[in-house]
This record gives structure tokens, C-alpha cells and sequence, in this order.
């Protein structure tokens, strides 16, 4: 049998001139960048978008004004030059601000979003007084007698404190974070003072009752069972237990008699 030859199909060419873009569509976007980088310089060196507000939600009047006068260095500035996490960084330093968010809305508007520091307790540092936060930080010098409604950390004379540091040393700052644990529980009584000492949180209520909490752990499981009991036990002044001890949440125990060191 005579073999049969079948031509393989040519393959195509591909024209690629055809392909590249041409010299105007190079000319046209080389342009288009020229300008785009123009504008960018003239947004950045004049007052097309210079920082003329400085605009804080979430704060309260005072916090604001420290705020916008933090951020004062600002005016005039560019909006365009403006980096965002460092001036969240600059507002995030002040000791009364938790976290900030910055957003630059342009054309003139520098806008900060601002998460407070909760106060939850007032510092006593001989006769000295400060704000401290649920983070254990320390938030503004306060006159005596004021903040009633806060309960009283003590710390020794001697104890270093600095606006915006978070406490350092094992009683102060640990009383001030299990205090964070009773914001908003609705607890019974107001507490009026804590106290942390090897490791050990004690609260006293208003009336004379400690809530003994042991080591800082399960926190939200000890504040539940005491939650439960406190409304149930006459005050100290009628003849009550002046301590309930929760240490062991499956085992709570009130008497009248504090143990060592409570």
C-alpha cells in the first residue's frame, strides 16, 4: 500500500508590531502619568487640601480639646502628607484615649475616632489621687473627695506613678483590671475600695461586707456566685457576716470572722 503524506497545517504567525501599543497610546498614558504625578505635587506643597478641622467623635468635651490640641501641629498641613497611624499613634499617647482611628476626609477635614480610657478606680497615693483605667493605667491626677462613686485602690507613699503609664508592681495594676470585671455586672452594693495583696483581690462593699476573691481567675464565675449570695446576707451592722469568701467558687463561705490578712 502506497504511504500516504498529510501536510502538517502551518502554524500561524504572529504578527507582534500588531500587538505592541502603538506610539500615541505610549505618548497618551506617559502623559496622563505626567499629570497624575503634577497634581499630586501640587496637592502636596499648597492649601488645595490643607488641614484646616480637626474633627474627634467619641470624646467628651474635655478629651476633645486635648485632643485637637494635640494635634495642632497639623494646621496648615496637607492632607495628602498626612500619615494616619502616626497621628492615631500621637492620640493614643494621650493618657485619657484607649485607641484612636484616623480618616483624612478630604478636602480640609481631619477626622479622629476616639475609644476613651473606663475609669474604674481612684488611685490613693498618700495625698495624692488618680483616675485609673480597667487596663491599669493611670488617667488624670483627681481632687480628694471627689469620684464618690468609685472605689479606692491604696498604694504606698513610696509607689512611682506617671500619667499614662500602666501601674507596674503586683498590687496596683491587678486590683485595677479584676476591677473591670464588675463594670456593668450589675453587682449589689457599691464597692469602695480593692485591694490586691500577694495575688489575693479582696472588694469592700458599701456597709462593711468583703468579697474575699482569691487569685484572679474566673473572675465572672466568683462575681455570679457572690451576685447571687450578697442580697441574701443581713448587713455586718445587723449581726451578718462582715467577709464572704469565694476563693473556691464551689465551696463559698460567710462568716463574721476576717482571716489573717483579709
Amino acid at each position: 500500500m502506497a504511504e500516504k503524506v498529510i501536510p502538517l497545517p502551518r502554524a500561524r504567525r504572529v504578527d507582534v508590531l500588531r500587538l505592541a501599543p502603538s506610539g500615541r497610546s505610549v505618548l497618551a498614558g506617559c502623559a496622563v502619568l505626567l499629570v497624575a504625578v503634577g497634581l499630586y505635587g501640587v496637592a502636596r506643597e499648597s492649601s488645595m487640601f490643607s488641614v484646616e478641622v480637626v474633627h474627634v467623635d467619641g470624646a467628651s468635651p474635655a478629651l476633645g480639646a486635648a485632643v485637637r490640641h494635640e494635634l495642632g501641629r497639623y494646621g496648615g498641613r496637607s492632607l495628602v502628607t498626612v500619615d494616619a497611624a502616626s497621628v492615631a499613634q500621637r492620640v493614643e499617647a494621650l493618657p485619657a484615649v484607649r485607641a484612636a482611628t484616623v480618616d483624612r476626609a478630604f478636602p480640609h477635614t481631619l477626622r479622629i475616632r476616639v475609644t476613651p480610657e473606663l475609669p474604674v478606680a481612684v488611685l490613693r497615693r498618700g495625698a495624692d489621687s488618680f483616675l485609673v483605667s480597667a487596663r491599669g493605667r493611670v488617667v488624670s491626677p483627681v481632687t480628694r473627695a471627689t469620684h464618690k462613686g468609685l472605689p479606692r485602690i491604696w498604694l504606698p507613699a513610696s509607689t512611682a506613678i506617671e500619667l499614662g503609664a500602666f501601674l507596674g508592681g503586683p498590687d496596683g495594676g491587678l486590683a485595677a483590671r479584676s476591677l473591670a470585671t464588675f463594670v456593668g455586672s450589675g453587682f449589689p452594693g457599691r464597692v469602695t475600695f480593692v485591694r490586691a495583696l500577694d495575688g489575693q483581690i479582696t472588694l469592700g462593699l458599701r456597709g462593711g461586707l468583703e468579697i474575699r476573691l482569691g487569685a484572679p481567675v474566673d473572675l465572672p464565675l466568683k462575681i455570679a456566685i457572690a451576685h447571687g449570695i450578697v442580697p441574701a446576707l443581713a448587713p455586718p451592722s445587723a449581726g451578718g457576716p462582715t467577709y464572704l469568701d469565694v476563693a473556691v467558687p464551689e465551696r463559698p463561705v460567710a462568716g463574721r470572722n476576717p482571716q489573717p490578712g483579709g
